[in-house]
């Protein structure tokens, strides 16, 4: 499991505004070019600020604002 992590508006598609969410699962064999830039997809659940939990979300996220790979 991931830590909870808060993706900028502009290191992530698609959405408006700070994105919070506990990944659960990041498809690292897929890699997407955009913006000149790798981008994974990412599974999770979204949270509030507070912590609340909003629900589950995919989102594309730019390869630099993730978290390392998890050790198996």
């Amino acid at each position: 499991m991931y830590p909870v992590c808060t993706f900028q508006e502009a290191d992530y598609r698609f959405g408006a505004g700070p994105l919070r969410m506990t990944i659960e699962y990041v498809d690292w064999s897929h890699p997407v070019q955009y913006d000149s830039e790798t981008w994974y997809e990412i599974v999770g659940v979204e949270q509030t600020e507070t912590g609340r939990e909003v629900g589950r979300r995919r989102a594309l996220v730019r390869a630099r604002q993730l978290p390392s790979r998890p050790l198996p």
